[in-house]
């Protein structure tokens, strides 16, 4: 296998577990549950620059022009990151939260925004007095 066959492989097994950990607790995360999201945008953030780097900033179009396959995957992409804007957005507005400003960093960013999106909404959450 090759590293980058590895890296996927471990980030697919790294977020089932972390969902299935999600799934399994009966309460409600602790304070600083802010730092989860957060703690997945930041690397994930690197590894986007890494590439851009390295591949240009447009270096994902030969994936999506080579197979119905890439561009399949990439409608997947867009829907389900739209679909948890549409559902976070709701929450995010509750704590004061700007949409548009989020919007903007979602569309250009994609699931980095999404998560620091979450995190601060969470964040903003945890600190309101309920």
């Amino acid at each position: 296998m090759s590293p980058s066959e590895l890296i996927a492989l471990a980030g697919f097994a790294v977020a089932a577990v972390a969902m299935l950990l999600v799934t399994q607790t009966k309460n409600r995360m602790s304070a600083p549950g802010w730092l989860i999201p957060a703690a997945v945008a930041v690397p994930f953030a690197l590894l986007t620059g890494l590439a851009i780097v390295e591949e240009g900033l447009f270096g994902f179009a030969p994936i999506l022009q080579e197979s119905r396959w890439g561009l399949q995957m990439w409608f997947d992409r867009l829907l389900c990151v739209a679909a948890a804007f549409f559902l976070l957005q709701n929450r995010a507005r509750a704590v004061g939260m700007k949409s548009e400003v989020w919007v903007l960093a979602v569309i250009f960013t994609g699931a980095i925004g999404l998560f620091g999106m979450l995190a601060r909404t969470v964040y903003l959450e945890r600190k309101t007095p309920v």
